[in-house]
């Protein structure tokens, strides 16, 4: 195909990504963002939480240094401006780096927010006033999310808050609640705990990390990380009632069966971590085709079905994986079909990644999903407490799970522990390239380190087990 104009909605990691392929292609691209390049993620997600998690990670070594034999440290105390100018800084950098690259590859970026006027063009309200409009050959919606709400639990920004706020309070809350058991809820929850803050999670369904690539066995052992850390958890409830009190606010939580009386918890603020709404404003006259729930519709290859209109990222909803790290993935593909290439993304092996203590890291099918497709599949385990580094470092909770089918190959990986976000990316390579259980056991592996476990579980599924 020949060169042509692309203009993408939204720079997040997938529109820019979708942006710079199709550049590196030959297209004009035009990238438009009412926020500033990088998305929620680099704004309002990944970074941001992943600065204030060094911080707590810092402030709980800090609370445990006398069992490694530091004495004398005393107490800290953690100041939410300091940490606020770290983050910004930290952010500011990333985004003027990534405007440079833009710059650098002659992709234009315009500040403000995008409005489909019809067919072939799109109006720009820009954020230092006036507007301009861009004609398109092809149009990538890459819109994002925001987050969502209950009824109830209504976001005032203040009192009663969400992901996206509780990244930038000026203040640590004395105590707060958590409403969702996620991965979000699960991240700021142990976050704001490490800072000092009461808090108390309340999830639903019967499990945390109620993920379905997620074993449940992994969940169950996170849980009881979590009673160890004396973080309270109310799972198979919900919140019934929140009302303004003298402290603050009364929450009344209720199990979901319904039997039983409500408990009430008092509280300065209540956070909702409960999922995402698609972010779908100045899309209607373009009318892209929702499903059920209002998400966007897109096919394997990303077209949605209007002549030259194309879809990824969080847009897409749930029934993709609704990581940044996919929407880069579906990016990368969606600006190569555009030139005629058959690209899609294999969403069986994309690793997820939970940033709570100990970490979470899983990629492709969980033991009952493997089981079900392939019969004769099976899982086995290694303890974290067993390797020798998890002992160096104090960090023995945890464990590696390897799933594989009857015939030996690496169906999927999950890992509780430290650095289980990093560490799950070797059982990724296995899952994605077909390896079995084999090729991991005659791996060599460095000792000590981490890795091992990955390498013991691998002897343990090939009938060689070493030290489990």
């Amino acid at each position: 195909m020949s060169a042509f104009k692309l203009v993408v909605i939204g720079a997040g990691p997938g529109g820019y990504a979708a942006g710079i392929r199709a550049r590196q292609l030959g297209a004009e691209v035009v990238l438009i963002e009412k926020d500033r390049p990088g998305g929620t993620c680099l704004h309002r997600g990944c970074l941001p939480s992943k600065i204030m998690k060094r911080t707590a990670e810092l402030a709980r070594d800090a609370a445990g240094a006398e069992a490694f034999g530091l004495i004398g440290g005393g107490t800290f105390e953690v100041r939410m401006d300091r940490l606020r100018v770290r983050q910004k800084k930290i952010i500011d950098d990333q985004t003027l780096g990534l405007t440079r690259h833009f710059q650098a590859l002659g992709l234009k970026l315009v500040h403000g927010a995008a409005t489909v006027e019809k067919t072939g063009t799109v109006r720009v309200d820009l954020a230092a006033g006036g507007a301009e409009r861009y004609d398109y050959d092809q149009l990538l919606v890459a819109t994002g999310s925001t987050p969502a709400s209950l009824p109830g639990l209504e976001l005032d920004g203040e009192k009663i808050i969400s992901s996206d706020q509780a990244l930038w309070l000026e203040d640590r809350p004395a105590s707060l609640l958590v409403v969702g058991g996620g991965v979000i809820g699960c991240e700021l929850a142990q976050i704001f705990h490490d800072f000092g803050t009461r808090v108390t999670i309340v999830e639903a369904l019967p499990r945390l990390l109620p993920l379905p690539g997620l074993d449940e066995e992994i969940s169950k052992n996170y849980m009881r990380s979590l009673k160890k850390l004396k973080l309270p958890f109310f799972t198979g409830h919900t919140v019934a009632d929140i009302r303004e009190t003298a402290g603050g606010l009364t929450a009344a939580i209720r199990p979901v069966s319904g039997e039983g009386e409500p408990r009430e918890l008092e509280v300065e603020r209540v956070l909702v971590a409960v999922g995402r709404r698609p972010a779908l404003e100045g899309l209607a006259a373009l009318n892209p085709p929702l499903d059920s729930r209002g998400w966007v519709e897109a096919g394997e290859d990303f077209r949605t079905g209007i002549p030259g209109v194309w879809a990824i990222g969080d847009c897409l909803g749930p029934a993709r994986v609704m990581l940044a790290h996919v929407a880069t993935a579906e990016g990368l593909a969606a600006a190569e079909n555009m030139f005629g290439g058959h690209k899609t993304v294999n969403y069986q092996c994309v690793p997820s990644a939970v940033f709570t203590h100990p970490e979470v890291g899983c990629v492709g099918l969980a033991l009952a999903q493997a089981e079900e497709r392939h019969p004769g599949s099976r899982a086995n385990d290694f303890l974290f407490r067993q390797l020798g580094q998890a002992q160096a470092l104090g960090e023995i909770d945890g464990l590696v799970r390897l799933v594989s089918g009857p015939e030996g190959r690496v169906l999927g990986g999950h890992i509780l522990g430290a650095a289980a976000t990093s560490l799950v990316a070797e059982i990724g390579l296995a899952v994605t390239k077909g390896l079995t259980v084999n090729d991991l056991a005659d791996t060599i592996h460095a000792h000590p380190t981490l890795p091992e476990g990955i390498w013991e579980a691998a002897l343990a599924a090939t009938g060689r087990p070493l030290h489990g």
